[in-house]
């Protein structure tokens, strides 16, 4: 049942936006902005500049199409990488990061965007992983949805869409996003239906997502899919689940106590129910998320931040207390029980320095597990997002990320960083992601 109808939406989304449709480039970090016109804080003053302005037909004026896309490179400087031989080692790789194709439709009733990524040919989908190094061997669509503009205020969304879940469309504003996207709680797109009521000061949203993002192209069992979803396994997780998320119900609203010119606050709250069913049991869990966010400006400085408590109570056939998730061809464990948070601040540098307009930031997320055996996850970034003056469709981001038992920093924290932890020691990494977004 779900199959079908998840093949339905994300067929009939997609197929209507490749033989007309629209979108744009990113804004702040990885941030895609497209004709969904319930974007919750496109009113908010942003810190990091549009490197495109966001396509949106005013009222009578004829139906616009809008293609796009990006290509970007990315150097990793890994300060706990590990040789073939198992031996520490510090390690560097440039190469190909991502090529996105996006279309999008928009008018003054119907809206419309689809988006498909190309991943492969670096370090990450090498020969040590079991690929053949060339870009493209992993891809999956990001999102691929149809809508309907109720009033000025109010949609409908349907298809493969970002769930309205706490702070949206980022939790932050770096380029590897926070913990909670390696969670599956950040940046989310699932298939469903979603409405959506927009005013200034208030906005709020809710949705029903019978599946989640569907597996695509790669090696994985089940993973090759850009939001992190509850998956089966792959071979390697020790401990690895088999299971799938159903019947999302998945709520948000937020409310701006201040809203002008220089400064702005918004506070807001979320929820998230829904089952897990276990193909191996044939047994149905349930999953509950409660967070609340609060987002604010004031002059040139930004901040956001989020707490999230979740309680995943699954029906594995021997371990309760992990649960196996995936993304972008790669699955791993995850504790089921647990606090997350997140804070960032973010400043905007007023005047170019050379060619580039320049806005730092600095982050901290963590996941503090339940089972006091469990060794709890916790990340810092400390970078900046570099728009070309000349051409702010050139976005450069640098960070430098420090990791303790995070997925995303030191070799062999990946599989269990999440779960048990890995050897709770603190490791680093830097990035550099180099964009053209056309």
């Amino acid at each position: 049942m779900t199959k079908g109808f998840s093949a339905t939406l994300v067929g009939g989304a997609a197929g209507a936006m490749l033989y007309a449709s629209a979108t744009q480039a990113q804004t702040q970090t990885t941030q895609e902005l497209d004709a969904e016109p319930s974007r919750v804080n496109r009113e908010q003053p942003i810190v990091v500049p549009d490197p495109t302005p966001q396509p949106s037909a005013a009222p009578g004026a004829p139906d616009k199409f809008t293609f796009g896309g990006a290509i970007r490179a990315r150097y990793d400087w890994r300060f706990n990488d590990v040789s073939l031989g198992g031996q520490p080692k510090a390690s560097e790789h440039f190469g190909f990061d991502t090529l996105s194709l996006k279309a999008a439709y928009d008018s003054d009733t119907l809206f419309g965007a689809a988006q498909y990524r190309f991943y492969g040919g670096s370090s990450i989908y090498g020969p040590r992983s079991g690929y053949q190094g060339f870009p493209g061997e992993v891809s999956f669509p990001m999102w691929a949805y149809l809508g309907y503009k109720i009033t000025k205020e109010d949609s409908i969304t349907f298809g493969l869409n970002q769930v309205p879940f706490g702070l949206t469309p980022y939790f932050g504003t770096s380029f590897i996003e926070t913990l909670g996207f390696a969670m599956g709680i950040e940046e989310v797109y699932n298939l469903g239906v979603k409405y959506s009521h927009v005013e200034p000061d208030l906005n709020y949203q809710l949705g029903f997502y019978p599946g989640a993002n569907p597996n695509a192209i790669g090696l994985s069992v089940d993973s090759a899919r850009y939001s992190t979803n509850i998956v089966k396994a792959d071979s390697y997780v020790p401990f690895g689940s088999r299971n799938a998320e159903e019947n999302m119900f998945i709520g948000r609203a937020e409310y701006f106590v201040v809203k002008n010119d220089f400064a702005s606050l918004a506070v807001g709250a979320s929820i998230w129910h829904s089952n897990i069913y276990n193909f191996d049991t044939r047994q149905t869990g349930t999953k509950q998320l409660e967070g609340v966010h609060m987002l604010g400006t004031y002059g040139p400085w930004g901040f956001k931040g989020i707490y999230v408590r979740q309680d995943i109570d699954p029906k594995n056939p021997i371990r309760n207390d992990l649960i196996t998730i995936g993304g972008f061809d790669f699955s791993n464990n995850m504790a089921t029980h647990g606090n997350f948070v997140s804070a960032e601040v973010t400043y905007k540098i007023a005047d170019p320095l050379g060619p580039f307009t320049v806005a730092p930031y600095a982050g901290y997320s963590a996941y503090y597990k339940d089972k006091a055996r469990f060794r709890n996850s916790e990340r810092f970034i400390l970078g900046a997002a570099w728009t070309l003056t000349a051409d702010p469709n050139l976005v450069i981001y640098t960070e430098g990320v420090f990791g303790r038992n995070d997925p995303y920093v030191g070799a062999g924290q990946f599989v269990n960083g999440l779960a048990q932890g890995g050897d709770n020691k603190w490791k680093t990494r830097f990035i550099m992601n180099i964009g053209y977004y056309f």
